[in-house]
């Protein structure tokens, strides 16, 4: 079975079908929804099949700012919270993934995704949400991610009809959002406001595309739903060095075949003229072929670059 990895996939987009933003009921926290996020960026929307799919753990490290200590405690919450964490979409109960494993001195952990996903996860023409995998990176809080998601799509879908639409307003029942986000009973309004909805205010604010504000409807004294308005927002993930994959995923769309950077290889001592070609990979102007760890290594050294002011284009 092939194995695919971050970097075989140039694209670092979420795309799922719609049914899972709006109609899938689950709960997962941080750690594990952002591990099915990198696994979903991973999947080629093009192929008729799963692969297998590889996720580095420095690769996971670096996009998500965790530690050094934390990053090896994370193996047992990527694999054993996706596999004993079954979700409902309609009245067919899933596991997200089959099989899990990792790879000891590798630094790896392999995944299959579960065959039943293949109607939402591939060959997708529409009802469709798409965003980039770097919105939800630094997000903190399995909560606040899936709240990004509904509210991302409600706008996507308003700039389907109209392009020019900066805003749009959806209403949330509460009781709704308990269902879809198996929210524990005990929690009450004031729990979800304070622990999800006013954190998704402040870091959707901070750290991706969008920005929300939200008015509370009741029904006596009890909230009853929530009115969201969901606007773009040009600060969050436009910044393009707060880690690896935004930098790539900016090179790509504004610096195909430029003159990125002259260099002299440092095993055959030959000039490169490192440049992007359309299909994302990057190639040598003078002939050069890159091996994929030969292209990390480039695209780390031009990141680093970037991140210090030296990379000029």
């Amino acid at each position: 079975m092939q194995i695919i990895e971050i970097e075989d996939n140039k694209n670092n987009m979420v795309v799922k079908h719609q049914d899972l933003v709006h109609g899938a009921r689950y709960r997962l926290g941080e750690i594990a929804l952002k591990t099915l996020s990198l696994l979903i960026s991973i999947v080629k929307t093009e192929d008729t099949e799963f692969h297998q799919y590889a996720i580095k753990l420095n690769d996971f490290k670096e996009l998500t700012g965790a530690s050094s200590n934390e990053i090896f405690k994370y193996v047992d919450v990527m694999t054993n919270e996706l596999m004993s964490n079954p979700f409902w979409i309609g009245n067919v109960k899933l596991n997200w993934v089959t099989a899990a494993e990792y790879i000891e001195g590798q630094g790896v952990v392999k995944f299959e995704i579960h065959r039943h996903l293949k109607p939402y996860l591939l060959e997708l023409k529409k009802n469709f949400l798409k965003y980039d995998i770097t919105n939800i990176l630094l997000l903190k809080s399995g909560y606040v991610i899936r709240l990004y998601e509904l509210c991302k799509d409600n706008l996507a879908e308003a700039t389907r009809y109209k392009k020019d639409i900066q805003s749009v307003v959806f209403e949330m029942k509460i009781e709704k959002l308990q269902e879809l986000f198996e929210i524990p009973k005990s929690y009450l309004y004031k729990d979800i406001r304070v622990h999800i909805i006013d954190k998704a205010v402040k870091q959707f604010k901070e750290k991706t595309d969008i920005q929300i504000s939200y008015k509370e409807q009741k029904i006596g004294r009890r909230v009853d739903k929530i009115i969201i308005t969901v606007s773009t927002n040009n600060k969050g993930s436009r910044d393009y060095l707060k880690n690896k994959i935004a930098f790539i995923a900016h090179m790509r769309e504004n610096y195909i075949n430029a003159d990125i950077l002259r260099s002299i290889d440092k095993n055959t001592k030959r000039e490169m003229l490192i440049s992007i070609a359309p299909d994302g990979k990057l190639y040598d102007k003078k002939g050069m072929e890159f091996k994929p760890k030969r292209s990390n290594e480039i695209w780390d050294t031009l990141f680093q670059m970037a991140k210090k002011e030296t990379l000029k284009i």
